[in-house]
């Protein structure tokens, strides 16, 4: 279903919303906290989620629907609206690892995630693309819901370790030199987009990269996601130790990493 969206005005022309076929789904994983709920037709659904990032700075809000999309990603100009005006935010578009699901990722701030809290409805604006309202209820106790799965995400991946005492030995690797010039992303590189990235990790007892996080975003969406592919494909630490001397879990923020086309 496609809706018609219009800013010529500032404001938004709102078709019905998609009607919920479930209830919300809170899921409490090992590495991120998210929300997911089923919109529309049981038998092919559009999915709404919403991920808040460890630290709870940002929320990644997910569309996904079923259609084919063969490309790594593309940057599109996105809107996000609770009823109180559009937000112009960061919008990602990709493909599933089948090719068989469209996802839009559009990144919050925590303030402007705030907004949910009190809306009826959140219309997405894409555009020269696919636009989609959907109905809300239950957001508030959602979001803290939301807020207490990701003080448990912190408090089992010893954010702040160093500080509380847990950690003695924090985790140690260098992300700088894991990339290449093959890694620039098509779509960053034919706009001629560059900009600079920090990442939160979470690194388990064996120093792998259990997750990846956007925590100082470069402005361009391909070179973020592409960042944590680069990071969590190719990265080893040696993982922190508690003052027993025994591997533990922990977080690591990485140093800026700058994405620069060479001339």
């Amino acid at each position: 279903m496609a809706l018609l969206v219009l800013f010529a005005t500032g404001s938004v022309s709102q078709a019905k919303p998609l009607q919920p076929v479930k209830p919300w789904d809170l899921d409490y994983g090992d590495a991120q906290c998210s929300a997911s709920r089923a919109y529309d037709d049981p038998a092919k659904p559009v999915l709404l989620a919403i991920i808040p990032s460890p630290d709870g700075d940002t929320f990644e809000l997910l569309v996904a629907y079923k259609s084919q999309y063969d490309r790594f990603a593309d940057e599109l100009d996105g809107f996000v609206d609770f009823g109180s005006g559009p937000m112009k935010v960061p919008l990602l578009q990709y493909g599933s690892k089948d090719k068989t699901m469209t996802f839009y990722q559009f990144r919050l701030a925590a303030d402007q995630m705030a907004r949910a809290k009190a809306a009826n409805t959140v219309n997405f604006h894409v555009k020269d693309a696919r636009d989609f309202s959907f109905e809300l209820d239950h957001v508030a106790p959602l979001l803290d819901g939301l807020q207490r799965c990701t003080a448990d995400l912190k408090n089992y991946w010893n954010y702040d370790g160093e500080k509380s005492g847990r950690i003695a030995v924090p985790a140690k690797g260098d992300t700088r030199l894991l990339f290449s010039a093959d890694d620039y992303p098509y779509v960053a590189e034919r706009s001629n987009e560059e900009g600079t990235a920090q990442y939160l990790l979470l690194i388990d007892e064996k120093g792998a990269v259990a997750g990846c996080h956007v925590v100082k975003p470069s402005g361009v969406p391909a070179l973020d996601a592409m960042g944590c592919v680069v990071i969590k494909g190719r990265a080893k630490f040696k993982p922190a130790f508690d003052p027993a001397g025994k591997p533990v879990r922990s977080t690591l923020t990485t140093p800026p990493i700058t994405w620069r086309l060479e001339d």
